[in-house]
């Protein structure tokens, strides 16, 4: 039997035949149809669907930001849960290492599924027809793409930038910062956007020099008085869209003699170990990540087995440390 011939005719990779024929991938009910006629006109027998063996890739931006490292942790530890291996992959968010980072990935024979911690709403990969086949779960980070076998486990990120707002205005703060993430990533336009609400809701004029949008990274929080300086802004509290970038703001403040809280309350968002150990430490909105990778490894299986994809929202917790306190106004 060639599995080139009953691929091409079925319309599909021939790793996915491979598989399919393995028994390790349950793929939609269409497809099914068109590699069952394929098999059965080069003299196969039927095949047994039942997913045995299952693993899955595990794309991830980077380790720098501790929150990703936090995310691919509990992904592979859930996975670990259910006796699944994981191939994790790095991109350094470069949006053409992501892409071959796909591509490789759903090429493995053993891979049956797809976590997806991508740092870019596309990604072209997503396009192929071989993705049409492959289970794909975009995890934290939304991406656009459509397909019979996708599914998405997000936390609520505008929900997260209200709450942390909120904790801030009801301290007393009016002139309140926002330090957001990259122009153009879901994520960081639903936490302005809660910013924003947040600020509406409670009569607070929101001050267009104060919102600096750039990287989730601990540099960008560094030059947040920079910032402030040039737009000739005096913020008494900021919310940082991440965690890691109010760790640079942290250190930005102690080297210009800046006190937190007392000159400035701080709140981040993503809820890292490493606010923990801030001096002060870190108000923060967390993310619930065991919870989020619990959910990914969940529906990769629920994919593979043949199910309707859904998708998750989840809810981020408010935690209050010693970055915020009242203002005295």
């Amino acid at each position: 039997m060639s599995l080139a011939k009953v691929a091409r005719e079925a319309g599909v990779a021939v790793s996915t035949v491979s598989r399919y024929v393995k028994g390790e991938l349950n793929v939609a009910s269409e497809t099914a149809r068109r590699i069952d006629a394929a098999l059965s006109a080069q003299g196969h027998p039927p095949v047994q669907k039942q997913v045995t063996g299952l693993s899955l890739g595990l794309v991830v931006p980077s380790l720098d930001n501790p929150y990703f490292s936090t995310l691919a942790d509990a992904v592979v530890d859930a996975a670990a849960a259910d006796g699944i291996d994981v191939l994790t992959t790095l991109t350094g968010s470069s949006p053409l290492r992501e892409r071959a980072a796909v591509e490789r990935l759903m090429r493995v024979p053993d891979v049956g599924g797809l976590v997806y911690l991508g740092m870019h709403n596309t990604n072209e990969a997503f396009a192929s027809r071989l993705a049409g086949d492959f289970p794909v779960v975009f995890l934290d980070e939304y991406v656009e793409a459509t397909g019979p076998r996708i599914a998405h486990v997000t936390a609520n990120g505008f929900g997260g930038a209200y709450q942390a707002t909120t904790h801030l205005i009801s301290l007393g703060h009016r002139r309140i910062a926002h330090v957001g993430g990259p122009a153009g990533l879901r994520t960081a336009d639903q936490r302005e956007a809660g910013y924003r609400a947040a600020m509406k809701t409670h009569g607070v004029e929101v001050d267009e020099s104060m919102i600096v949008r750039g990287a989730f990274s601990s540099a960008f929080g560094m030059n947040f008085f920079a910032h402030m300086a040039r737009a000739g802004a005096a913020p008494t509290a900021v919310f940082t869209a991440s965690d890691i970038a109010a760790v640079g703001l942290l250190e930005a403040a102690r080297r210009a003699g800046v006190t937190v809280p007392g000159d400035l309350s701080v709140i981040g968002c993503d809820g890292i170990t490493l606010g923990e150990w801030t001096s002060p430490r870190l108000t923060t909105v967390a993310q619930p990540t065991e919870q989020m990778a619990r959910k990914a490894v969940d529906e990769i299986t629920r994919l593979a087995a043949g199910r309707v994809p859904a998708d998750h929202v989840l809810s981020m917790r408010l935690v209050v440390r010693e970055s915020t306190q009242e203002h005295p106004e």
